[in-house]
């Protein structure tokens, strides 16, 4: 898409001329882009170390997506189902896990870097910011640590979280915190491997994300609230409350936004200032998992397609 004709598209919008786009809240600063049509509906998304462009996994197939324009720069076959992506730390590969192996590839190339046998099934990639190293977090709770320098397993060892159902790195990156199925969230040392401090929430977790400012948030089974967790403590330290019991979440890199999915709702945006909803939007369906642009005002949605919004 030319810039220009992407200029006239957001202003046919905000004229309320007809669109085949859905249509978005007016009272949050937000604009739909463009929607990516995939071969199956994307389960996975995020944008390359952070800030880059979009990736997304959808069936047995990668979707490279440019972040500023939207369309697809590359629709890259596996062959095996993709079950998570996420991008290196400085964005120059996209991560894609399918079973007991970790695909590397190439951005701007497009090509399997490597591939990358792990000790189980993988669950969660979980990159550290501004660094060399990507861990992965195995179904059976074993955490993988791999350097990008050479694309090798440096440690693996076994953790608390078996059976984990979600994981985010800790602000710092010295802790990833990760749920299993019953509900415990544990304080996992990023160095060692072990349990710095753990909490239940009821119930269980549905989705965890990181944030810019000493917190992760989780999104408690059956509760219409999003919890923050102190990444010192380990503990349940405030709650956002949202119109649903929430799904996959996402921040803003000011950390000012939190996007929730809430099922049969859409997805709310809440203001984790002063604890307010800003919107709740039903346009996009039920997102199965959110992305935000770390430094731009991008943000990308798993639905039925994958939705790219301005906010």
């Amino acid at each position: 898409m030319k810039k220009l004709s992407l200029i006239l598209f957001v202003l046919i919008l905000i004229s309320g001329c007809e669109s085949t786009g859905p249509s978005i809240n007016t009272e949050f600063p937000a604009f739909y882009l463009q929607d990516v049509q995939t071969g199956a509906p994307p389960s996975s998304c995020c944008f390359l170390g952070g800030s880059g462009d979009i990736l997304a996994g959808a069936g047995t197939y990668l979707y490279f997506v440019d972040r500023e324009e939207g369309y697809v720069r590359a629709e890259m076959p596996l062959g095996v189902p993709v079950t998570h992506v996420e991008g290196s730390p400085e964005g120059g590969y996209g991560l894609a896990l399918s079973g007991n192996v970790l695909y590397v590839i190439s951005n701007d190339i497009y090509t399997i870097h490597s591939e990358i046998l792990l000790p189980q099934e993988g669950s969660f990639i979980i990159p550290r910011p501004n660094s060399t190293s990507v861990f992965v977090l195995c179904t059976d709770g074993t955490l993988v640590k791999i350097e990008t320098v050479g694309w090798t397993i440096t440690k693996q060892g076994q953790t608390d979280a078996g059976e984990p159902v979600a994981a985010a790195l800790g602000t710092s990156g010295d802790y990833l915190f990760a749920a299993d199925s019953d509900g415990t969230v544990y304080k996992i040392s990023t160095a060692d491997f072990s349990t710095a401090a753990q909490t239940t929430v009821e119930n269980g977790v549905n989705g965890m994300c990181s944030t810019p400012f000493g917190e992760v948030f989780v999104s408690p089974a059956g509760k219409s609230e999003v919890w923050a967790i102190d990444c010192g403590t380990g503990q349940h330290s405030r709650t956002f409350s949202v119109p649903g019991s929430p799904g996959a979440l996402a921040v803003t890199g000011s950390g000012k936004y939190l996007y929730a999915a809430v099922p049969g709702q859409g997805f709310a945006v809440v203001n984790t200032i002063d604890n307010t909803i800003e919107a709740v939007i039903g346009s996009f369906g039920d997102p199965v998992d959110i992305a935000i642009n770390t430094q731009t005002t991008r943000a990308v949605l798993c639905g039925l397609s994958l939705y790219v919004l301005q906010r």
